[in-house]
């Protein structure tokens, strides 16, 4: 199987192919190639001192680790070589990657195998080749590490061994290289899958801590914002009132209208909650029609004021031609529990109701 590569020679002006073989697993070496990663990478200190090293052994001027794919020989080192890469088959490359052993010339000029091939017709006009090929662990060839002179030279049996080594060391640098690109893909998986686990998991507390229907925290989170924030105040013997609010004749309104508008009442009611909520306050669903706001830092009379602001905002709001009150229970804490702060403000909430409705209580006034 022959490839004809059609190429103007930088100088020459002059079109010329060069026929190269092609080894019967080409498809799969190409592959082999490819999945390391190596083709056009940058320049390292490794591989330039072997190929230096290379020229050293063979008592030449010229050496470099190349890598073939399917049109070039790339120079991933070149001691002393200009080009960055030189088309396959204008490269005696292009025979040493048909075989697993070492491909010396002593003279190209000599051997009818590279005597037509480009760099040897052609500047740089090579006279001497010797080259090992870098083999992984599956058999396939990748490249080659090759030393070459304009001269016809020798080349002994240790500088072969020699060079061999050093072509074993690239395929090192070529496996090390390969397992740092497995790793780095492992620990960008272990990156997304701990990513995605991270957003489940928000998104699984978010879910145990938020009511699902209006949005606001639930009466689990609460409960334990109400026991925060009072140990808070406790320690730092700061301010802190709690609101208990209730729909006034829920159970009527979701027995004449439906459902589904309730529904809709106690989103928009817990919207219209948040809204009027200041960045330190926690607003909560706490079941059924009924809400309560935690009020870091307020007294009870700011409470109270506030409250009333809630009930004079949902009076005045307009539910698909519904008109809708709230009864508000307001307590400030004094270095109580939670439960019996939570108790206060709960039986402020029920006299409301008992008074009438659509008003504001504290616990003071109860007592």
């Amino acid at each position: 199987m022959t490839f004809h590569w059609m190429d103007t020679f930088r100088g020459t002006g002059k079109p010329m192919t060069y026929p190269f073989p092609l080894p019967d697993n080409e498809s799969q070496r190409l592959l082999a190639l490819e999945d390391y990663d190596i083709l056009d990478s940058l320049p390292e200190q490794a591989y330039d001192d072997i190929a230096k090293l290379a020229a050293f052994v063979c008592g030449v001027d010229k050496a470099m680790v190349a890598f073939v794919d399917a049109e070039r020989k790339w120079h991933k080192a070149k001691h002393n070589i200009a080009p960055v890469e030189v088309p396959r088959g204008f490269a005696i490359c292009s025979q040493t990657v048909m075989g697993t052993e070492p491909f010396i010339v002593t003279d190209t000029q000599k051997d009818p195998r590279v005597k037509d091939i480009g760099m040897v017709i052609n500047p740089p006009f090579v006279r001497f080749y010797a080259g090992v090929p870098l083999i992984d662990d599956d058999g396939m060839v990748l490249g080659t590490l090759c030393a070459v002179d304009t001269q016809p030279q020798s080349m002994s049996e240790q500088q072969t061994e020699a060079l061999t080594a050093l072509g074993n060391q690239v395929m090192q640098l070529l496996r090390l290289r390969k397992s740092l690109k497995v790793l780095e893909m492992r620990e960008r998986q272990l990156s997304e899958s701990k990513r995605r686990l991270d957003g489940a998991n928000h998104e699984l507390r978010r879910l145990t801590i938020t009511d699902e229907l209006t949005g606001l925290n639930n009466r689990r989170a609460f409960n334990t914002a109400l026991t925060r924030n009072t140990l808070l105040a406790n320690k730092n013997n700061t301010a802190l009132s709690l609101l208990v609010i209730d729909i006034d004749h829920f159970k009527t309104l979701n027995d004449n209208c439906g459902h589904s508008f309730g529904d809709t009442v106690l989103t928009q009611v817990a919207s219209l909650l948040q809204q009027r909520a200041r960045s330190q306050d926690f607003c909560a669903r706490y079941g059924g029609e009924e809400f309560v706001v935690l009020l870091p830092g307020t007294e009870l009379q700011g409470a109270a004021k506030l409250a009333e602001e809630y009930r004079e905002t949902v009076a005045n709001t307009d539910f698909d031609s519904e008109k809708l009150t709230i009864s508000i229970g307001v307590a400030e804490f004094r270095g109580q529990s939670p439960e019996d702060l939570f108790d206060a403000a709960d039986k402020a909430l029920l006299t409301a109701k008992r008074q009438g409705r659509n008003r504001v209580i504290s616990d003071q006034t109860v007592a």
